[in-house]
């Protein structure tokens, strides 16, 4: 039996077990609040899953500095500064590319740990990892083709048909890990299945996207103005790893679970049952 970690009123609660209000939210600052109730719970759980995705930073800082402060500052201010040019490293490129590699895995990692934390299990960073890529052929599939739909609706932003598709692929496609993981949704599949579920009402996603929209706000705002020098860019790092990389995980998270229970009254004990199950045979 399942224990819910946040225990609500009981004329709250569904009948036959389901979730209920556990995370079917009204507002946007009572899913701000279940977020942040998690984060401080659960962080020191989360944080090692996500520290692995700046390692290639972290050695593009130790062995390539001056290039890498180079590159951030081209991507920043050469629209201002025609005398920039960019570093010609092999290796800052190639740690760049591992890093962005290392992006989807990360992901679908801590959407398995914040899975497990959810039902008031334990997670760590190998269990965390190696689940993810059970299902590792999905993962990879569906991020390319979500790669080249969005490639293909940039491509179509000349028709301006493309803009609302960016829109749909940046907004509606965001738990199709969750999908993967949760449902056993394959190449595609999970991209689709994301769209449909999300799509049902477009009001409770704007209320997910709002906080997520303020977490990305505050990085800009400091990798804008915070910029110069080896400290700044391990601030801009910390910020992304210690505090926007683990809360937008906890809020997609929780946007997941709370459409599954709005429009397809998902149980408390099924949600539980789909992530204790990760890794296993799936019977037909």
């Amino acid at each position: 039996m399942f224990i819910n970690p946040y225990i609500e009123p009981e004329q709250n609660i569904k009948k036959d077990g389901y979730l209920g209000s556990f995370i079917s939210y009204k507002s946007i600052g009572s899913i701000s609040v279940k977020a942040f109730q998690i984060y401080k719970s659960k962080y020191p759980q989360l944080f090692p899953i996500c520290f692995i995705s700046i390692i290639p930073m972290l050695f593009m800082i130790i062995f390539y500095s001056e290039e890498f402060v180079l590159l951030f500052t081209y991507i920043l201010l050469s629209s201002e500064d025609s005398t920039l040019v960019l570093p010609s490293t092999f290796g800052l490129y190639f740690l760049l590319i591992l890093h962005f590699l290392l992006i989807p895995l990360v992901d679908a990692a801590m959407v398995i740990a914040v899975g497990r934390v959810t039902i008031s299990h334990d997670t760590n960073i190998l269990n965390a990892y190696y689940l993810a890529l059970t299902r590792g052929y999905s993962l990879i599939l569906n991020s390319v083709i979500y790669v080249l739909l969005f490639i293909s609706s940039v491509i179509l932003t000349s028709l301006i048909i493309g803009y609302p598709l960016i829109i749909i692929l940046l907004t509606a496609t965001v738990i199709f890990r969750h999908a993967i993981y949760f449902e056993n949704s394959g190449p595609g599949f999970a991209l689709f299945r994301s769209i449909k579920l999300l799509l049902n009402s477009w009001l409770d996603l704007f209320k997910f996207w709002v906080p997520i929209l303020g977490l990305y706000a505050i990085v800009i705002v400091s990798s804008t103005y915070v910029y110069e020098g080896f400290l700044a860019v391990i601030f801009n790092l910390s910020l992304l790893v210690f505090v926007f990389l683990p809360l937008k995980s906890i809020i997609i998270s929780l946007a997941y679970i709370h459409y599954r229970i709005k429009f397809e009254n998902l149980s408390y004990i099924d949600y539980g049952n789909s992530v204790l199950n990760l890794g296993k045979p799936i019977e037909e």
